[in-house]
């Protein structure tokens, strides 16, 4: 375990805290980009992106130097012939916010915007999972704990669950693989219950 938080350590974590950058993020197709490249190790084009999402090439060149003028993305170079640059997520993982900014979090539509499209990801398969035969269905989970934590343990706890997401996140599409590894979604609220009396 000490050689895997000695890992974690080194990871390259990017930490946004500008309140003008946290609101550059706010917007659906920016935080699928995000989703798309901290998830990965590969680097895209942007036309591979806008085909993904849907948009043209021009706009999706427009959110991506929105997203490099902030600190999200980096340029990883052109294409072989020269023509079309490559992007990728400026680290290992990504922090937005912290203690001193969280009434820009707050007063953002950041939340609304993460929780929008999570809501939609799980209707969407839920909708397919009950159209399709027992055991054609896609590992599904969702889940809600409660868990009673010191500090220390909850710092330990975030830290061994991005040990978990990491192992998962730089998997290689080996050949043995080629198309039996899905795309899957992971949102993680961890946060502490606040009382609502006063």
């Amino acid at each position: 375990m000490r050689a895997e938080k000695e890992a974690a350590n080194q990871r390259s974590v990017v930490n946004i805290t500008d309140p003008q950058a946290i609101r550059a993020l706010a917007h659906r197709v920016r935080l699928d980009v995000i989703d798309e490249l901290f998830g990965s190790e590969d680097t895209y084009t942007a036309t591979e992106l806008a085909r993904s999402f849907g948009l043209t090439p021009s706009a999706m060149s427009y959110h991506l130097r929105a997203l490099e003028k902030w600190g999200y993305v980096v340029r990883a170079g052109s294409s072989s012939d020269g023509r079309e640059r490559h992007w990728k997520a400026a680290g290992d993982s990504l922090n937005v916010g912290d203690k001193s900014n969280v009434s820009e979090l707050v007063s953002s539509t950041l939340v609304d915007v993460t929780l929008n499209a999570t809501r939609e990801r799980v209707l969407k398969a839920l909708v397919q999972a009950d159209s399709l035969r027992e055991d054609d269905r896609r590992t599904l989970m969702l889940a809600s704990s409660k868990l009673r934590l010191t500090k220390d343990e909850a710092k330990e706890f975030a830290e061994e669950y991005q040990l978990l997401v990491d192992k998962y996140r730089k998997l290689k599409s080996d050949p043995a693989q080629t198309g039996r590894r899905e795309q899957m979604h992971l949102t993680t609220i961890f946060v502490p219950e606040v009382s609502d009396q006063t």
